[in-house]
């Protein structure tokens, strides 16, 4: 129940990367772009609002240190208005009205271009002083770092707890691709356990979820799920043990999404010859208004700034970062639920060009816009592979650079339409 294990050096971990933030920010307001060379500046703006596309929620290259969304801020899947029952009406996000009938029955079947998936094992904290070495220097989202030749002795791999499922016909034509992020001793093995066993589980969904019920039983088999790992582990192996989970759903020209933590998907557009990076997922941080709510409904409270973490009212325990999650079932007495946030988006073929979905040892460390710009170099030959593969690398050498606490893992899959 101690969590210094995994929180007090993920806390320092964030408070150096912070501090490279602030540096970053008191050298000016061109510091940012100045820091990173010329091919690798970001040409992105956030794409253009229609009727039926509303505000981009942008969580671009600091979300990874201020985490706390306003309460005016919504999940997409969430945005007023009523919209249409008619999945062709939209063009984009698919409004509430959309989602209650949302169904991939009677939609073509189409072969995505290419799909590519790559992971890299973090590394434990240093456990003797830093090996000093020549130093080469780098760019990253945070300012030029010293990145060190090697890494020296005082580093060591850890294991792996991400996870990826790939699944190019999953059911009736439907692909699915998620991501997983475990976290805690155990999250390997739940990590692990949902990459085996969570196709079943969402495959008997789409076979079962029909117009107006597919989000419905796809949710309960979440649920299901959850009460399966919960018995087969036993409750002292997940009570502090759990995965995020990135999920893409795809046939025609529809994309389901769900998000779970804060493992996140991103859509790359190109509007009038210029890219964009949009999120789709919304990090789901105990901070968020509406997480925090249903934390302290349920006797549980948030405590934290930059990182906020769900403890039992006046105590120390379970201290978990994010407010959704497989497992973590200490976590689940106090508000922590496994129920997916969903959403829609209708394909548009002039500017919707690629989605990636990944762990957040992408997103703290290069940000939606940089993956984009990386995506972007292989999508002439659709070279999906490579893309995941430069953008973990890149993530890699930014947490080296910065970093000197815990190393995350970094796991990403590239989808090009």
């Amino acid at each position: 129940r101690n969590v210094e294990e995994h929180g007090c050096v993920q806390a320092k971990k964030m408070t150096v990367l912070r501090v490279s933030v602030a540096l970053c920010l008191l050298a000016g307001a061109n510091a940012f772009s100045g820091s990173i060379p010329t091919a690798m500046k970001p040409k992105l703006r956030a794409p253009a609002v229609s009727r039926r596309t509303p505000v981009s929620i942008q969580m671009g290259f600091f979300d990874g240190f201020q985490k706390a969304i306003s309460d005016g801020m919504k999940s997409p899947a969430r945005q007023e208005g009523e919209g249409s029952s008619d999945l062709d009406e939209y063009q984009g996000y698919i409004l509430p009205e959309g989602m209650r009938e949302f169904t991939f029955d009677g939609r073509d079947i189409r072969e995505l271009a290419s799909v590519g998936q790559y992971t890299l094992a973090g590394q434990n904290a240093p456990t003797e002083p830093a090996y000093e070495a020549p130093r080469q220097q780098g760019w990253s989202p945070f300012g030029v770092f010293q990145q060190k030749e090697g890494g020296g002795p005082n580093r060591s791999d850890k294991e792996n707890q991400d996870g990826t499922l790939v699944k190019p016909y999953m059911y009736d034509g439907v692909s699915t691709f998620c991501i997983f992020d475990g976290h805690g001793e155990n999250g390997r093995k739940v990590s692990e356990w949902c990459e085996r066993n969570m196709p079943n589980y969402l495959s008997n969904a789409l076979a079962q979820g029909r117009q107006g019920q597919l989000l419905n039983r796809i949710t309960d088999a979440y649920r299901a799920a959850d009460q399966a790992l919960l018995a087969e582990f036993g409750y002292a192996a997940v009570e502090d043990s759990g995965t995020t989970m990135a999920m893409v759903m795809s046939k025609g020209d529809l994309l389901l999404i769900a998000g779970l933590g804060d493992s996140r998907v991103v859509l790359g557009l190109e509007e009038e010859g210029v890219l964009g990076a949009q999120a789709v997922t919304l990090d789901q941080s105990p901070l968020v208004a509406a997480e925090r709510r249903r934390i302290e409904a349920a006797g549980g409270e948030v405590r934290g700034q930059g990182v906020g973490r769900v403890y039992a009212a006046g105590e120390g325990f379970p201290g978990l970062a994010v407010s959704r999650a497989f497992g973590d079932a200490d976590g689940k007495k106090y508000g922590v639920t496994v129920d997916p946030q969903f959403i829609g988006w209708k394909i548009r073929p002039e500017c919707d060009w690629c989605v990636i979905a990944a762990s957040d040892g992408v997103w703290n460390a290069i940000g939606n816009e940089n993956a984009v710009e990386i995506c972007n170099k292989y999508r002439e030959v659709k070279d999906a592979q490579n893309a995941a593969r430069e953008i973990v690398e890149t993530s890699r050498k930014v947490w080296e650079g910065v970093a000197k606490g815990r190393i995350d893992d970094i796991t990403c899959c590239v989808i090009y339409l």
